[in-house]
């Protein structure tokens, strides 16, 4: 069956790559599969030029499996191969299995049929595809009116023969004794294939065999430290240089400071007063927390009235004062005229001097938000259905007025006073002239309203990168619950709500979302088990174990498959945990993903898949023999091993290739084209594609732990792992450089996590080598491996101090050199400082910055258009765009079809020359910020 499921696999994965070469050269999907070139002569340098650093680091990990796999195959299969082969125990045990034990004749259901006279009885026995374990039928019935007082009797079941009388059949010498069925009795008989021949269940217990096992463990652990060593220095260079070419002005220069004292939201009293408190009357709330909320009333009152005030002109009220004589430090700021935002100057500027730029607060905007979305969908509408008219104006097509259906009450007050209660049908130009127009009147109201309500956060931004440094390595304040600083998130992946909470909160949600994952993972168990009986009971297949394919696609094919769908569900589920444990950035929730998810791999994959896959059949047996269990262990976990590979075969010779493809997305992609009516609709169909690190990551790591644990256990795993690699570096490489694009850049950070994981599949492949080389009865080998889990342990720690803080930022000494060199260039006019306004709005949440300019423009065109549509003529409108019409030929069109440069992590192109191998930490010269 795993032959055939081979071939089948073989066959769709050259199927697949045939076909994407075809259709690169077709007109319909030619400009979908866009390659000039293959990803083989594809440099470093272009990779981060075209894909951004992350897509650098992500593909030397591709290539870190593929080395790492490649000499490890060679190591194992030359020397464990060969020994698993010539072993003799599965021989023995299916020489076994085909000559059952002795028993006795009375054991008269192991050949044939139970002869239980219930259908509850009928199924007693229990097959099983790698050992059979046959239970004895029930023999008695136990329904039966008591037996005379001081005696206990039975009746045997219908179709049980009766015993006979032990003196009768064995002579006077067994006059008095008396026998019975006995129900406990079990007879097992294992069955294997050839293929279990190459795994360690073919070496006898006690072998000296065992040893090479316990030496290649040493030889492949100590090989694996080498690699991973050699690519976190690789990894460390990479960083660095994505470090030094850090713009100015960006996030190079800013820290995101969370849990400022003297701002009402996210405190204790706050929080609960949303909850069942709000029933509670005002005046035993005031009472009850009338430090905070005299804090709100001051802090409140100045936001509100100095909003505008330029700074050292505000004067603080009787009513300020009285309230502000309550609190401390910051309280007799405020009471002498300072607002928030001028506190959080003074604090910063009394540490970091003239290094201080600006501060900017962040304002709950969680009404203004919906308003924004809403403005920016129905823009996206009207530049479209614009688009549309003009292209059939400018063609004299036949044009057809578009209508829409509103729904009044859905648009607030104002939409119940326009179009009623009812759903009405109207035109849509005019409809999404007046929506747009209402919505810029509401937005402008509640950017006013949003300014007075402060979040307890605020982004401050440096003259230089020293004091940028210096605040996120620093502590601000004693008290660890306020001034908490870090390096800022790019402006653009910033999750904007959930800066609004604190250090209790958001500890308070960690927790509880730990918790959810947990059961989350433990609920996954489930499924996993169902897909593990799928392997191993016969009784699914029974009629169709004959037919080898068949019996190949049930067994071999749509475990893994129903494996990897159930997997696919979680990135998404766990991305919700991230957003409501309160993280503020994109790249911070994708971080968080890449280790959850491999967690939850290792816990449902392959803890699950392995004991499941090990104790499934037995369960019965283990309930009624506990001591069973390192007997079975021994013969059924290296069969587990199996399943394994059929999993990584689905990963490597289905699931990757159909990446490159991409059918489905093809397909919709193809259909969208179809209706989206103008050029910049299709464009936005092609920039939707987005590539998430946390949802793939995982699953190479999870394929280096399988490949790691199995390697001695199972050889031929490691060629399949190393199968996954080579695909994997085609795909992904070919994807991240022209097909998708990075919402945020990390600058290669996922590399810690990368690094973690393969310490935990190292150390797991150890121990479970000491373990079964334990079961199988030997004291020498496993003793000899026990130190390597030490080892490893010590390679972890070693690793971290190495390399982990210079992965966390520049060092002072590489910030100072940098801010020297900008400012002799910005003096030299080689290099433009970023502009004052530029800097002041780049932390500015978005639903400030609407674009009143665009919004005229947009709705004059509206107006424009509906003159045009009422008989009027514009041929200015109507030249807005040029007459090339790309629909005649059917083609799918993406918006470039050669790789484009992104942003370099910071908002400024990426350099054109590859990371220099010999990047000193200390004195940066060989890079500068471009």
């Amino acid at each position: 069956a795993f032959g055939i499921s081979i071939a089948i696999y073989s066959a769709i994965c050259i199927a697949i790559f045939i076909l994407f070469s075809w259709w690169r050269q077709r007109n319909l999907t030619r400009k979908f599969y866009a390659p000039k070139r293959w990803v083989f002569k594809m440099s470093e340098a272009e990779v981060i030029r075209c894909g951004g650093m992350d897509a650098a680091m992500y593909v030397k990990i591709l290539e870190m499996g593929m080395k790492l796999f490649f000499f490890v195959s060679i190591i194992v299969l030359v020397i464990i191969l060969p020994i698993n082969i010539t072993g003799t125990e599965v021989d023995k045990l299916m020489e076994l299995g085909s000559t059952p034990e002795a028993t006795s004749e009375f054991t008269y259901w192991l050949n044939s049929p139970s002869p239980s006279p219930s259908p509850e009885q009928s199924s007693s026995g229990q097959q099983t595809t790698d050992t059979t374990t046959t239970t004895a039928p029930e023999f008695y019935n136990t329904d039966i009116p008591p037996a005379p007082p001081g005696l206990v009797w039975w009746e045997y079941l219908p179709g049980v023969p009766d015993l006979p009388d032990p003196e009768v059949l064995l002579g006077a010498n067994y006059s008095r004794y008396g026998w019975r069925y006995d129900s406990d009795f079990t007879s097992v008989s294992y069955s294997f294939t050839n293929l279990d021949k190459t795994t360690m269940a073919n070496i006898s217990d006690r072998s000296p065999r065992l040893w090479a096992h316990a030496v290649v463990v040493w030889m492949v652990t100590f090989f694996t430290f080498y690699v991973l060593w050699s690519y976190s220095k690789e990894a460390l260079r990479l960083r660095t240089f994505y470090l030094l070419n850090q713009p100015p002005g960006a996030e190079s220069h800013t820290v995101l400071v969370t849990d400022i004292p003297g701002v009402l939201f996210g405190t204790i009293p706050q929080r609960l007063d949303g909850t069942l408190l709000k029933f509670v009357p005002k005046g035993m709330k005031e009472t009850a927390f009338k430090h905070v909320h005299d804090i709100k009333e001051a802090v409140g009152s100045q936001v509100a009235k100095h909003a505008d005030v330029p700074i050292g002109k505000r004067v603080a009220s009787k009513a300020d004062l009285a309230a502000a004589s309550k609190m401390s430090n910051f309280a007799t700021e405020l009471r002498d005229g300072k607002t928030v935002s001028e506190i959080v100057e003074n604090e910063f500027r009394a540490v970091h001097r003239d290094d201080f730029r600006v501060a900017h607060m962040v304002y709950n905007t969680s009404e203004l938000d919906p308003l924004v979305a809403e403005y920016e969908k129905r823009a996206r509408v009207l530049e479209d259905l614009l688009d549309d008219y003009i292209s059939k104006k400018r063609r004299s097509a036949k044009l057809k007025i578009k209508k829409m259906t509103v729904v009044g009450p859905t648009m607030g007050a104002w939409g119940r006073e326009k179009y009623g209660l009812k759903p009405v049908k109207v035109e849509a130009l005019q409809f999404l002239h007046d929506r747009l127009e209402q919505l810029k009147v509401e937005i402008e109201e509640q950017q006013v309203k949003a300014r007075g309500k402060l979040f307890p956060s605020a982004f401050v931004t440096f003259n230089a990168r020293l004091a940028q440094v210096g605040a996120v390595r620093s502590l601000m304040n004693e008290d660890l619950s306020t001034w908490r600083c870090q390096a800022a998130p790019r402006p653009s992946e910033i999750v904007w709500g959930n800066l609004g909470w604190r250090i209790w909160e958001r500890a308070g949600r960690h927790l509880l979302m730990l918790a959810a994952f947990i059961a989350l993972a433990f609920f996954f168990m489930i499924p996993v088990a169902a897909v593990q009986g799928l392997l191993t009971t016969n009784s699914l297949v029974g009629a169709l174990q004959r037919i080898a394919i068949l019996n190949a696609v049930l067994t071999s094919i749509l475990p893994g498959l129903a494996l990897k769908i159930f997997i696919a569900l979680v990135p998404a589920i766990i991305m919700a945990m991230n957003r409501f444990a309160g993280m503020v950035s994109l790249s911070q929730m994708d971080l968080a993903l890449t280790s959850r998810f491999f967690v939850f791999q290792v816990i449902t994959v392959f803890f699950g898949s392995f004991i499941a896959g090990s104790f499934f059949n037995q369960f019965k047996q283990f309930i009624d023999d506990p001591g069973s269990i390192v007997t079975v262990l021994g013969t059924s976990a290296p069969q587990t091993a199996i399943f394994f590979m059929t999993y990584l075969l689905v990963q490597a010779l289905l699931t990757q290739p159909l990446g490159i493809v991409r059918v489905v997305s093809l397909v919709i992609f193809w259909v969208k084209s179809k209706l989206a009516a103008t050029a910049r609709a299709k464009r936005r169909l092609w920039e939707d594609q987005e590539f998430r690190y946390g949802t793939v990551l995982p699953n190479d790591t999870i394929a280096i732990l399988l490949g790691l644990t199995f390697s001695t256990i199972c050889p031929l795993i490691l060629p399949i792992a190393f199968l996954y690699f080579v695909a994997a570096y085609l795909v992904h490489k070919y994807s991240l450089v022209y097909v998708y694009k990075q919402p945020y850049q990390t600058g290669g950070k996922f590399w810690q996590s990368a690094f973690d994981q393969c310490i935990v599949g190292l150390v797991i492949f150890q121990l479970v080598m000491i373990g079964l080389l334990g079961i199988k009865k030997v004291i020498g080998p496993p003793i000899f491996i026990v130190p390597l889990p030490f080892l490893t342990l010590s390679l972890y720690f070693a690793a971290h101090a190495r390399f982990w803080r210079p992965f966390e930022g520049l060092s002072l000494l590489s910030a100072g050199l940098l801010d020297k060199r900008e400012k002799d260039a910005w003096e030299n006019g080689t290099l433009q400082p970023p502009a004052d306004k530029e800097i002041e709005e780049r932390y500015l949440s978005p639903s400030f910055k609407f674009d009143t300019s665009n919004h005229e423009h947009l709705v004059g065109d509206a107006l424009r258009m509906k003159a045009v549509l009422d008989g009027g003529s514009d041929d200015k409108l109507l030249g807005l765009e040029d007459t090339t019409d790309d629909e005649d030929d059917g083609s799918v069109t993406p918006a470039s079809e050669t790789p484009v440069d992104i942003e370099s992590g910071s908002g400024a192109s990426a350099p054109s020359q590859a990371p220099p191998r010999n990047v000193d930490l200390q004195e940066p010269k060989e890079v500068i910020a471009q």
